[in-house]
């Protein structure tokens, strides 16, 4: 009587592990198509103007392009834009930028990586507004550069 009760369990557990399985296959195939880093926070608020919306867009537009390979973990990036000077010279206008991006492991939110980039943007007849808009995107971009080398 006890080896037909073992053998109940045995096949109960394989039946378990057959339901389970499929559930488990469809979890990680719906993180197959999804990028192993998100955008967290975004601080770009400065005498000068909110450029929260630029620098987001600009950070998700190199997410979208970057060649990320297969992390072994899923990471947050978060953004702050920490300097932004311009100034306009006649009818030429220029801006620097400098963003700084902490990226962290998503599981237990621990700094991973520390990623810097800084641009300056040089426009005639435009606007200050355009000009810091240009320097805030690039800025974000040479930061996003380093991405896919920092989450191998």
């Amino acid at each position: 009587m006890a080896s037909v009760i073992s053998q109940s369990k045995g096949a109960s557990r394989r039946r378990s592990a057959f339901v389970a399985l499929p559930l488990i296959l469809a979890t990680s195939a719906g993180f197959a198509g999804e990028s192993p880093v998100s955008i967290g926070e975004v601080s770009a608020t400065t005498p000068s103007g909110e450029f929260e919306t630029p620098l987001r867009s600009a950070l998700q537009a190199a997410l979208d392009t970057a060649k990320l390979g297969r992390p072994r973990e899923r990471f947050v990036l978060s953004a702050s834009l920490e300097t932004l000077a311009s100034k306009k010279d006649g009818r030429n206008v220029s801006a620097t930028a400098v963003v700084s991006i902490v990226v962290r492991r998503n599981k237990d939110q621990t700094l991973y990586a520390i990623l810097r980039g800084n641009a300056t943007a040089l426009e005639s007849d435009s606007t200050l507004e355009s000009a810091r808009e240009t320097a805030v995107r690039a800025a974000a971009g040479s930061a996003m550069r380093r991405l896919a080398e920092a989450v191998r």
